[in-house]
């Protein structure tokens, strides 16, 4: 196993372009989100309080799936806890995050939660939620989405695919397990912290099916387009070996695990589930037989989503732009010539805070 230093995490592309081509990510979060609007409807409000009802967005990235969960949060919330009490809603992302398009959905888009909505307090926060970003005991209501399947950092080079879960090398797979096990307890810690007693923090991310990872198809196919991109020559094999997206599923039994074994107090594992995650894409085109547009929505969500973390890896003279499209042209012609439906899985988690911690 190679112990070349990779290149951080990085955030989703910007400019928009990740708020545009993230049909999937909102497709995911349907399931997650009546859990959400059950703990709006279920937590314990105190009458008439003065404080600011506080609700934290983890990952938000640019914003757009973000507005639907808050929205629907806030309609629930305010019949409970009157048309005074202020509701302040922070959005947490990586310090590169493009903040900019998340404060123009908010301003501009009839989707935004703050139409029609009022007392209502958007705040951003450009820091990693795997340590505590926000004060002690301020969080009523927490929601992560299409978020925590996205590594602290990749702990290790992996030179034989752009996803080190799908390495051939079992040291590769260990030090990614370990790494997803030390997040997600650093995660916990600071939820722990952050989160009032009562309070409930509702996830979904990327999970692992019963009989393999998930996600095998799509992650072989893009990874496929960058080695074809660097054999025509537009990336050398050594930017090739140290591409890998710091990001991968957990079994249920890695995220109970340190609920079971002690590490982590103050929080109760109150609901987990692991659910097949929805092909929107597959079934647009099951209506429309249009394998070419199958292929363009793909590749652009895999830009989106994943192209910024792969490109860090290139040499700093290197035109990412250049580098970038070929990959998702790459990528397009491979989906269009052999469509298929995505095989993934998300895990649904709620987490209830008693305050002990």
């Amino acid at each position: 196993m190679s112990h070349d230093a990779p290149a951080p995490t990085a955030a989703m592309q910007g400019g928009g372009f990740y708020n545009r081509n993230s049909a999937l990510q909102a497709a995911n979060l349907g399931s997650a989100l009546p859990l959400f609007l059950a703990a709006a409807a279920e937590y314990p409000v105190a009458a008439a309080s003065p404080t600011p009802f506080g609700i934290a967005d983890y990952g938000a990235s640019q914003g757009r799936n973000s507005m639907i969960p808050m929205a629907a949060a806030i309609d629930t919330l305010r019949p409970r806890i009157g048309p005074d009490r202020p509701i302040v809603i922070s959005h947490v992302d990586l310090p590169s995050n493009d903040f900019t398009s998340l404060f123009t959905v908010l301003d501009e888009d009839p989707a935004s939660y703050l139409a029609g909505r009022a007392n209502v307090y958007p705040m951003a926060i450009g820091r990693s939620h795997f340590s505590e970003v926000l004060p002690v005991h301020s969080i009523d209501l927490g929601w992560t989405s299409n978020a925590l399947h996205w590594m602290s950092r990749n702990p290790c080079a992996v030179p034989d695919h752009g996803w080190g879960v799908f390495s051939a090398d079992p040291a590769v797979r260990a030090a990614i397990d370990a790494q997803l096990d030390a997040d997600w307890v650093a995660f916990l810690h600071a939820r722990a912290r952050e989160m009032r007693p009562g309070g409930r923090l509702v996830c979904q991310f990327m999970g692992r099916g019963p009989d393999s990872h998930g996600f095998e198809w799509m992650a072989n196919a893009f990874w496929q387009s960058w080695v074809d991109t660097a054999d025509a020559g537009l990336l050398s094999q050594g930017e090739l070996e140290r591409i890998s997206a710091p990001s991968a599923g957990r079994s249920a039994a890695q995220i109970e695990a340190p609920f079971r074994d002690g590490r982590v107090t103050g929080l109760r594992l109150a609901d987990l589930a692991t659910v097949q995650a929805p092909d929107p894409y597959w079934d647009a085109y099951r209506n429309s037989g249009d394998a070419v547009q199958l292929g363009r929505v793909w590749a652009d969500m895999m830009r989106a989503a994943n192209g910024p973390s792969f490109a860090a890896a290139l040499d700093p003279g290197r035109d990412r732009g250049t580098v970038l499209d070929a990959v998702t042209e790459a990528l397009a012609a491979r989906i269009a010539a052999d469509p298929q439906q995505n095989r993934s899985f998300n895990v649904i988690v709620v987490i209830e805070a008693s305050g002990a911690a």
